[in-house]
Parts: C-alpha cells; sequence; structure tokens
C-alpha cells in the first residue's frame, strides 16, 4: 500500500491486514463515523513508526489506548465528540503499528520511551500542543509525558486505573503470562468470540455486557485485533517486565511520588468504582498525589468507562477540556 510519503507500507509479520480493516471498518460504521482518515508518523525520539486515525475539527485531542488495544477502542467516545479534531494512536506494536524494533527489556529504557511518545507524535504531526485522552497502560505514557513536557500538553482526561498506580491485586492471567514461555504460549492460541467476552468480563464490563451496550462489532473488532494482527504477540514479546508470576507487580513500574507531584497539568481522572485494577481507595489516594487533578468515580462502572457509559464520558472530556 502506498503512502502519503511516498513509502510502502508492509504490514507486521502474522498480520491479516485485509481481515482486520474490514473488522475495524465495522466498528467504525457501527457508531456513525466514517472510516477516518489514516497517516503513518516516523518518531525519531522514540525511534519507531506509527499509525494515526483521525477525524473532527477543533482543537487537537491524542487519544492513547490501553495495553492488547488499538485506536478503534476510542470509536464509542469520538463519535460523540463535537468541535475537536481527535487522534487516534495505535501505539507501536498495536493496531497496524510495527512493534518497537528493540522492545524494553528493563524499566528504565521503558520510563524513557513513554515520556517521550506523546512528543514524538506531536511533533510528526506538526502540532505544538494537544489535549490527551488515555486509559491504562495508555495513562502511564500520558503522565509521564506530561511531567517531562509540560508545555505540549494543554489538558489531560485519564480514564480508568491507570498503569503506575498500585494493583488492587495482579490478575492470575498477567502472573501466568510472564511465567516464561507460557506468554508465548498463550498469544498461539487464536482469539474466539467466547474469548473476548469473558476478557471484557474481567475487565469489569459485565454490567455493558448485559445491557447490550457492547456491540457485536466491537466484540468482532477485538476478536480480529487478536487474532489477525500482532498486538497481543507484540505486547508479551517486547513489553517492559511489569508483573513478575510470583512477586507480582513490579515496584519499580509505580508512579514516584515525586514525579506526579510535578505534573501540573490540569487533569481529570474519570475512575470506574468497580475497576477490577484498583477501586475508590486506589483512586483517591492515587489521584491526590496530583497538584493540578480532580477525580470522579462512576457508580457501576469498571476498567473502559467510556464503553459503561459513552454518553458522559464524552460529556465529561468536552467539559473539561473547554474550561
Amino acid at each position: 500500500m502506498p503512502l502519503a510519503d511516498g513509502k510502502a507500507y508492509r504490514a507486521p509479520v502474522g498480520t491479516n491486514e485485509g481481515r482486520y480493516r474490514e473488522a475495524e471498518r465495522r466498528m467504525w460504521e457501527s457508531v456513525g463515523v466514517a472510516p477516518p482518515a489514516e497517516r503513518w508518523l516516523d518518531l525519531p525520539r522514540t525511534g519507531t513508526r506509527v499509525r494515526v486515525q483521525e477525524g473532527g475539527d477543533g482543537p487537537p485531542i491524542l487519544l492513547v489506548h490501553g495495553a492488547s488495544n488499538s485506536g478503534v477502542s476510542w470509536s464509542q467516545l469520538v463519535a460523540r465528540l463535537d468541535g475537536f479534531r481527535w487522534i487516534a494512536l495505535d501505539r507501536p506494536g498495536c493496531g497496524l503499528s510495527p512493534a518497537h524494533p528493540t522492545g524494553f527489556a528493563d524499566v528504565e529504557p521503558f520510563e524513557a520511551f513513554a515520556g517521550a511518545l506523546v512528543v514524538d507524535v506531536l511533533d510528526a504531526m506538526q502540532l505544538d500542543r494537544a489535549h490527551v485522552v488515555a486509559t491504562s497502560y495508555g495513562g502511564n505514557i500520558a503522565l509521564r509525558s506530561a511531567a517531562a513536557h509540560p508545555d505540549r500538553i494543554d489538558r489531560m482526561v485519564l480514564m480508568g486505573w491507570s498503569v503506575g498506580a498500585p494493583l488492587r491485586a495482579v490478575p492470575l492471567m498477567m502472573r501466568v503470562g510472564m511465567i516464561p514461555g507460557v506468554g508465548r504460549l498463550m498469544t498461539a492460541i487464536p482469539a474466539n468470540e467466547r474469548a473476548v467476552r469473558m476478557m471484557f468480563k474481567n475487565i469489569g464490563l459485565r454490567q455493558a455486557l448485559e445491557a447490550g451496550r457492547v456491540s457485536q462489532e466491537m466484540v468482532d473488532a477485538f476478536v480480529a485485533l487478536l487474532r489477525h494482527t500482532d498486538t497481543l504477540r507484540n505486547e508479551v514479546r517486547v513489553g517492559p517486565p511489569m508483573v513478575h508470576p510470583v512477586r507480582g507487580l513490579d515496584p519499580r513500574m509505580l508512579l514516584a511520588p515525586e514525579l506526579l507531584g510535578s505534573i501540573t497539568t490540569p487533569t481529570y481522572f474519570l475512575w470506574g468504582e468497580e475497576d477490577p485494577m484498583g477501586g475508590p481507595e486506589i483512586a483517591a489516594a492515587f489521584v491526590a498525589q496530583l497538584p493540578n487533578a480532580e477525580l470522579e468515580l462512576m457508580p457501576g462502572a469498571g476498567h473502559a468507562v467510556w464503553i459503561d457509559d459513552p454518553e458522559h464520558a464524552a460529556k465529561t472530556v468536552s467539559e473539561f477540556l473547554r474550561r
């Protein structure tokens, strides 16, 4: 496929790009969004190449997704954002973005990468500043970027627990997946709809599933992501060693109070009361460490609050970013 910059795009090894793109297209259309414009960016700070999708018009918002996901995961939210130019990133190794060329054998190189990724994308998009909306793994990137480059981020909205906050308990599947060889074996098992629905329940979307707020197109898109791209394999192969199978969370992954205290970017946390990664007590203690942050706890919501209640999430984002 030719790209806008004249370079040829090659899908990462192991992908069935056509099947993934078709599922992605159906997901966008199911929320009333025409397939968005696509752009490929070379990022010199982080030494990576990423895909972004964008739409809308107005002040820019960069959206950074969580673990083993992609930019289309924000579709329900951006379909309801009026008056903004939204930019949905496929993080390196996720969706159709190729993996980081060296990966992260330890925590320190990941910290440097996380602190530079947002600014790298903004530079490639020729943007001086932007708002950032992020979740989970993306929340860590957003917070580190805001600490390292406060002049480049206007406002942030973080949805659900972020990597770097204390964990209520390390999920069993995360522990098992970190046993040498087991994680790669798990990624070799083809995903199916039943497994994806169970994963959604495990991140607190049980009520959304039962109420029909999780569409068939959303399930199909996630199945396609896991089956037809290298996303999950890349996360296991090149991701930082966050969890030890016996000792649990690596304490070096926690965001230090000094770093959190240095973040002056106005930040709004929209956090599900039933987030399995960490509930109200963890949320309150974590957010209190940021000098310019607000916390809203969503009753009945889990880890992906914009899926639990997309209307409320979009209203919250719009109002906070327009202040």
